[in-house]
């Protein structure tokens, strides 16, 4: 008997364990202390959509064999040319629907929703 309650003691001790670090990073999670990436190849942005929550780190790596731009259609930012095997990286930290484009390649474009409300899509 004795035995068995200390299986029971030490399975719930897992399943608490469990909760609390869900809790715990869902926590962390909506405050938006993530980063993500954002793949250039084939003159592609992949994801071409992306939604991400606020204070996020956005990184665009180049793994074309050509140089590329991440350039927002608003005009709020520009990461200059970058060249293959490289990346930019911007946090954001206001809610905003972001277009953008590679200024090299006008018709390689994305869309970065950065909320203060939803999950990033993919987790």
């Amino acid at each position: 008997m004795k035995t068995k309650n200390n299986q029971i003691g030490g399975f719930l001790s897992v399943c608490i364990a469990i909760i609390i670090t869900a809790c715990y990073n869902s926590t962390n999670y909506t405050k938006g202390t993530s980063d993500h990436t954002i793949r250039m190849q084939n003159s592609t942005f992949s994801p071409a959509t992306l939604t991400v929550p606020l204070n996020s780190k956005v990184t665009w790596v180049n793994d074309d064999n050509v140089i590329h731009t991440v350039t927002a259609a608003d005009g709020s930012f520009n990461s200059g040319d970058i060249p293959e095997g490289s990346s930019y990286s911007r946090t954001f930290a206001s809610a905003a629907t972001i277009r953008y484009y590679d200024s090299h390649t006008h018709s390689m474009t994305g869309i970065l929703v950065v909320s203060d409300s939803a999950r990033a899509e993919g987790y």
